[in-house]
C-alpha cells in the first residue's frame, strides 16, 4: 500500500538551516532528505512511548476491521483508547 504524503511549510532561520545542511552533507544527504529523515526518526521514537503504542495498536486494529468490512471511525477508536489508557494510567491524580 502506497502511503499518502502531506506537504508542510517550515520556516527556519538561516543559522539553523546552515547547521542542518552541514549535518546533511556529513551524512551524504541533501537538506530536504535529511530533514525528512530526522522528523521520521523523531516520530518513530515517539511511537515507542507506551501511550503512543496503544494508540498505534488501536489504529492498526481499526485499519484491519475496516478492511474486513467492520468499519469503525478512527475518531471512535482513538477516543476509546484514550479512555482505556486514562482509566489505567498511573500518572493520574488521586
Amino acid at each position: 500500500m502506497k502511503s499518502k504524503k502531506k506537504r508542510k511549510e517550515v520556516s527556519l532561520d538561516e543559522e539553523t538551516l546552515a547547521i542542518l545542511e552541514e549535518k546533511a552533507k556529513n551524512q551524504g544527504r541533501n537538506l530536504k532528505n535529511y530533514m525528512e529523515f530526522v522528523l521520521r526518526e523523531e516520530a518513530n521514537n515517539i511511537l515507542e512511548e507506551p501511550k503512543a503504542l496503544n494508540v498505534r495498536k488501536a489504529l492498526l486494529l481499526s485499519r484491519i476491521q475496516s478492511e474486513d468490512g467492520l468499519v469503525k471511525s478512527s475518531k471512535d477508536v482513538i477516543n476509546a483508547t484514550k479512555k482505556r489508557m486514562n482509566a489505567n494510567s498511573v500518572d493520574k491524580a488521586s
